[in-house]
C-alpha cells in the first residue's frame, strides 16, 4: 500500500522532542527520509528506540539553527543523504516571557531572532534548493511545503508572554508572504498555530505549575489538552498532496480554546 509520503525527503528542526519529534516520526512511518535537525547534541537511537523499520532513512543533525552557515550546513548534509529535500517542518520554537516595561530585557529581540529570523533564514535556502533541483517542472505542479509551528499567542494579549507573541504574529506574516512569493515555484507554505496542545514546554510549565492544567481543561471547549499525536496529522496533511491547493494558511489546533479566550494564564 503506497504511503503518503513515499519518495519524500524531509527536514524537520526541534526533532529531539515534543511535537517536532511526533511530526519526524509520522513522516519516518509515512514513507518520507527525515532529517531530524536539532540545536543541542542527542542521540537519534533513543528517540526512535521500538520504532518499527520503514523505507525511509533516518539521520541527524545538530547545530546553531540561527547560524546561516550552519543552516547550509544542514541543507548540504541532507542532499548528500537523501539527495533531494522536498518538505521542511519548521518546528523548532522559543518561549520566553518579559517584563513589559523592562527596558533592559532582550527576550523579544532573542524570541524573533529564533522564531522569525532563523525560519526565514532556513526557509530561503530550503527553497533555493528545491528550485535548484526542480527540473522540467510541469504547469502547477507542486514541487515544495514548508509548515511552520506558530501559537495562539499570536492572537493574545498577555503581558508577559509579549515576545512569543509579537514573533509568532510575526511567523503567520511571513507564512502567507513566502506563500505568495514561492507559489509561482510550485512550493506551499503553510502553519499549525498551536494551543492547549501538550508540548515539551507546557509539560514542564505544569509540572511546576500543576493546577495550570484544569485551567487550561476549563477554557477549551473540547474538554482536554491535545496530544503531540494529533499535531502530527495536521502536519502530515498540509506536506501531502491531499493539501496541493492549500497555501498561505494558519491552521488552528487547539480544542477551541481560542474561540472562548478564557485563559489569562500563559499556557503555550
Amino acid at each position: 500500500m503506497s504511503k503518503a509520503l513515499n519518495g519524500k525527503s524531509t527536514i524537520v528542526t526541534g526533532a529531539s522532542n515534543g511535537i517536532g519529534m511526533e511530526i519526524a516520526k509520522k513522516f519516518l512511518a509515512e514513507g518520507s527520509n527525515v532529517m531530524f535537525a536539532e540545536v543541542e547534541k542527542f542521540d537519534l537511537n533513543d528517540v526512535l528506540a521500538g520504532f518499527p523499520e520503514t523505507e525511509g532513512k533516518a539521520i541527524s543533525f545538530t547545530g546553531n539553527l540561527e547560524d546561516k552557515l550552519s543552516l547550509k550546513n544542514l541543507l548540504a548534509t541532507t542532499l548528500d543523504s537523501f539527495d533531494s529535500v522536498d518538505i521542511l517542518v519548521n518546528a523548532n520554537r522559543l518561549i520566553l516571557s518579559t517584563n513589559p516595561l523592562d527596558e533592559n530585557d532582550r527576550s523579544v529581540e532573542k524570541s524573533l531572532s529564533y522564531n522569525l529570523i532563523s525560519t526565514l533564514n532556513i526557509s530561503q535556502i530550503f527553497s533555493k534548493a528545491v528550485i535548484d533541483k526542480t527540473t522540467n517542472r510541469k504547469n502547477n505542479e507542486i514541487v515544495g511545503s514548508i509548515i511552520n509551528l506558530s501559537s495562539i499567542a499570536a492572537n493574545q494579549t498577555i503581558p508577559e508572554m509579549l515576545p512569543y507573541s509579537v514573533s509568532c504574529a510575526a511567523l503567520n506574516q511571513l507564512t502567507r508572504s513566502l506563500a505568495i512569493s514561492l507559489a509561482e515555484n510550485g512550493i506551499r507554505v503553510n502553519a499549525i498555530s498551536l494551543g492547549s496542545i501538550m508540548s515539551s514546554s507546557l509539560r514542564m510549565n505544569l509540572h511546576s505549575n500543576p493546577d495550570l492544567q484544569e485551567s487550561i481543561i476549563d477554557a477549551t471547549p473540547l474538554g482536554y489538552i491535545g496530544e503531540p499525536e494529533e499535531v502530527s496529522e495536521l502536519a502530515l496533511f498540509l506536506a501531502s498532496n491531499n493539501s496541493n491547493f492549500l497555501t498561505g494558511q494558519i491552521i488552528t489546533i487547539d480544542g477551541g480554546r481560542s474561540i472562548l479566550n478564557r485563559l489569562e494564564k500563559a499556557a503555550y
